[in-house]
This record gives structure tokens, sequence and C-alpha cells, in this order.
């Protein structure tokens, strides 16, 4: 039931209606008195604080206790704050080490220490381990692409190596991305939106002044999870530009290699390319439950190639297709891969269930610049036509329209011109 919808009743409610209501909140709560005897204690606050009480060798009945021993003054500035209510301490960030069912950890927290009155004092809880951690991955996500980019400018020799780093990058990106699908932020606004609801009821129950000090730490709560939410958003956002851009820089340059610099050809094995493809993939056809169909037969013949570039070529196909399924959300997608061995040249057919297109934009879809993708800047599939035309081969791609997926196809002869 959404609170909009919940009808106030004329009497107000009891003492252990609220507590009932505090004790379903998302962020820890104790209620004390001022030496620090706990008077109540929700269910957030036990799962974050009876670990650090343990590991104290401490009976959970006082706070303060526990507070001086992780940050030494909390108890003065409690005893020695002023004012008859407010604030004693507001998102006060820190970091606790501790041994727990054997094994060592460390959690990351906000907490504030809020006076509602004289008998009265709310300590909250907010653990920040996966914000802390997310930005700890962004902080190394930018060493990573910063070694990326001295690779780059070193030799052009080394950009296989590169173009593994940021699929590396892409992946922890995502990791990072997901420590956001836990956000507490919409309940914090429901339980807002449940206290103006239930201002009249709740005031007579508490007194204004309690009440507002209750809905002031909960405001403030809400608006320090809406600011770290809107900070790793757009640092994820500012991340993967960066990564986009490195891996457009990347195939640049490769390009530019072929068309300006001798390429070494060696006997290539076509099954070997298209294995290491997915390899570097795996975990993301993995991640997204794809059913992976490859017919990869193991007595086709060899041709003289550049399998690095190869290899790009086909990260890149296949990496398209899972972009396409992507877009079409849904389930039960699939991806087949099929070598064959047709008279004198190989042909290789990736088909995926994706979002597909509209049959009129196969051209363009090889046209530098173009790209139906909101990353990216359209070059990926210019360069893997190139680098297959380099072999003698072709590559084309259809879509019977939008929702039906696509077809692509390479050819390469097994003697090159």
């Amino acid at each position: 039931m959404n609170f909009r919808d919940m009808k106030t009743p004329h009497s107000g409610p009891s003492g252990q209606d609220l507590l009932t209501i505090l004790d379903q909140a998302a962020i820890g709560l104790i209620v004390a008195d001022k030496p620090g005897n706990i008077l109540h204690m929700n269910q957030m606050a036990e799962q974050m604080v009876l670990p650090l009480f343990q590991q104290a060798g401490q009976a959970p009945t006082n706070i303060l206790n526990l507070l001086e021993m992780i940050a030494p003054g909390i108890a003065e500035k409690v005893e020695n704050f002023p004012d008859p209510t407010g604030f004693v301490i507001t998102q006060q960030k820190q970091t606790v080490e501790m041994e727990y069912k054997g094994e060592k950890i460390i959690r990351h927290f906000f907490y504030s220490i809020n006076k509602v009155s004289e008998e009265s004092i709310v300590y909250s809880f907010d653990d920040i381990t996966n914000y802390h951690t997310a930005q700890e991955e962004l902080a190394d996500l930018n060493q990573k692409m910063a070694i990326d980019r001295s690779k780059f400018e070193m030799a052009a020799g080394v950009l296989h190596d590169i173009g593994n780093a940021v699929v590396g990058i892409g992946s922890h990106l995502t990791k990072a991305r997901r420590s956001l699908e836990n956000s507490d932020l919409e309940t914090l606004k429901k339980l807002l939106q449940f206290f103006e609801v239930k201002r009249a009821d709740l005031t007579d129950a508490l007194g204004e002044s309690k009440f507002q000090a209750l809905v002031n730490l909960v405001t403030g709560l809400e608006e320090n999870q809406r600011k770290l939410e809107e900070e790793l958003n757009q640092n994820l956002k500012e991340q993967m530009g960066i990564t986009s851009h490195i891996s457009d820089i990347l195939n640049i340059q490769r390009q530019y290699v072929y068309q300006n610099g001798d390429t070494k050809r060696d006997p290539v094995h076509i099954k070997s390319v298209l294995y290491d493809a997915l390899s570097i993939l795996m975990a993301s056809i993995e991640k997204r439950r794809i059913k992976l169909e490859a017919n990869i037969p193991e007595d086709c013949s060899k041709f003289t190639g550049d399998r690095t570039k190869l290899i790009q070529v086909f990260i890149n196909l296949i990496k398209n297709a899972l972009d396409a399924i992507d877009d079409a959300g849904g389930e039960d997608h699939r991806l087949s891969i099929d070598l064959k061995e047709i008279g004198d040249h190989l042909e290789v057919t990736i088909q995926d269930s994706g979002i597909g297109f509209e049959p009129n934009q196969t051209d363009k879809l090889f046209e530098r610049g173009f790209t139906t993708k909101t990353q990216g800047s359209g070059i990926g599939m210019a360069t893997s036509r190139a680098i297959i035309e380099s072999h003698s081969g072709t590559l084309s791609i259809l879509s019977d329209g939008p929702g039906k997926g696509a077809t692509v196809q390479v050819t390469i002869p097994l003697q090159q011109d």
C-alpha cells in the first residue's frame, strides 16, 4: 500500500506504533538517554553496531561508550552541547576495522547525533561501504586508464594490450553501477511522505519539537543519500565517456597503422581467433544469461593474416551483438556463431536476437561517425570492414527490421591477393 493511500486515523499512533515505524527504517537508529544508555535500537542498527559491541567486548547497552572507543571525544561533545535540541554531529564519516565470524572486514559509516530533548538523543548510522568501495574502484579505473593512455603514446605495437585493459575497465564500471541498485533513497522519500500524511497524529504523540527533529533527521539523511547517488552517477558517466573515447582512439590508431605501416602477416587459424574473442567477452555473455551457440569446426584451413587485428574485428562484432541484445530488453536471448569452410574461402556468421534495425540503415552502419549507440563515435564497423577488406574479404550486416535481430557475415579467402 502506498503511503499516500493510507487514511489518517482519528487518534494518534501509540508509542509501540512509532517504534514499529522506526524499526522499518532503512538506516540504523538508536534512541538513548544523555549518558548514552540505549532505550531503543531498530533492526538496521542492530545489524550495524552489534558486531562492533562484540568486537569491543562490551554489552550492547551504552552507545556513547562504544563510540568513544571508535572516535574519542564524542562523549564530551554530547555532554557539552549547549542547545536544548539540535544536531550534535551531522554526517560524520567513520571507518571501522573489525573481525566478524572469524573474518576481518572494513566498514564505512556516516553517523549523526541529534538531541531531540534533554532526556532523548537519537543516533543514526548509514552504512556507505558500497559507495566507498565504488569510489575506490573508480580511482583504480582512473589510474588504469592513465596507464593505458601512456602505453598508447609509447608505441602502436601495444594497442592490443591496451584494448584488453579497456574491456576490463568496462566490467569494473558495470560493477560500480550495480552498487546503486540497493538505494535507500526511495525508502527515505516514502518515510517523509508518511510523516507528512501523519503530521497531526505524530505531532500529538511526540510533540512539535520532537516531530520536527525527526523530520529534520530523515530529511538530512535523504538529502545526503541523493547527493551521494548523483555524485556516483556523474562519476560513472564521465568514466564511461573516457573509456569510450579511449576505445575510439585505439580503433583510429589501428586503422592508421593498417593504412600507413607495414603489417605482419602469419598463418592464422580462424578457430583460435574466434575462441580468443569469445574468451574476452564470455563474462559479459554469461552475465546477460544469453544462450550461446558456437559451431566452430576444428579442421578449417589456415590462411595468412594479421591475427591481432582479426581478433579486434570479432570482439567488436560480438560486442555490438551484446549491445543490441541489451537494447532489446527482455529475456531468453541467443547469440550464435557459425564457421564454415566453403570452397576457397571461410565464412563466419554471427546472429543475435537483439533490437535489430531498419533495412535501409545497413549502409549507414559502415559510415564513419554514424552510430545507433548512446556511447561511441561510430567508427567500429567502418574499421572492422577495412580490416577484413585488407584480407581481401567482405563484411556485411543485415536485419529484417526493429525487434528482429541482426546477422553479420564475414568472408575471408584462403588465398590472399
